[in-house]
């Protein structure tokens, strides 16, 4: 199966020789265009391969809202990967974790004094959820799982944040009830 019709000879070699094996998210690679090629980001630019350069309005999905190659960002990350690149929080913690949680939990008003880390934004909308439950569940009573939505609201896209975002049109209505 291919997902694109031909492809130009001007788009660059990666492009051309890896473009049939990815899937590309809320996308029919059938019909779609072909999507545009980025060698590059700056600030809050994209750099395509033939040297155009776009502005990035949703920050690659809301995870770029400072731009792109932060110098103090960059700084941190690459002393941070010189350390580790990643440890999982599931039994284990390190000065990272703890002095950020720290930190944020200072500027939280009254009792509210932790943190949870997650790795999107729609898995904290799944914490969230399952933190719900639980707390009903800890009190001992069973059954308080109905949640409530914005119209139009938008939640993320795995499955339980879709099962409680607006399903009325849209790709997400095939999931609104998929959590009932």
């Amino acid at each position: 199966m291919s997902n694109s019709k031909e492809l130009s000879a001007d788009l660059p070699e990666w492009y051309r020789e890896g473009y049939d094996n990815i899937w590309l998210p809320y996308t029919q690679m059938k019909t779609a265009p072909d999507a545009l090629p980025v060698v590059g980001t700056d600030g809050v630019y994209l750099e395509l391969a033939d040297g155009r350069r776009l502005l990035d309005g949703i920050a690659s999905w809301w995870t770029a809202c400072h731009g792109y190659n932060h110098p103090g960002m960059k700084e941190k990350m690459k002393a941070q990967i010189d350390r580790m690149s990643h440890v999982m929080l599931g039994g284990l913690v390190h000065e990272g974790a703890l002095d950020l949680s720290r930190r944020l939990a200072g500027l939280l008003p009254g009792d509210l004094n932790h943190v949870f880390f997650s790795e999107s934004g729609s898995v904290s909308v799944e914490i969230a959820l399952k933190m719900a439950v639980q707390f009903w569940l800890n009190q001992g009573i069973e059954g308080r799982a109905r949640f409530v939505g914005f119209k139009a609201g938008y939640h993320g896209d795995t499955s339980a944040a879709m099962s409680v975002g607006d399903s009325d049109d849209g790709m997400h209505k095939a999931f609104g009830g998929y959590l009932q």
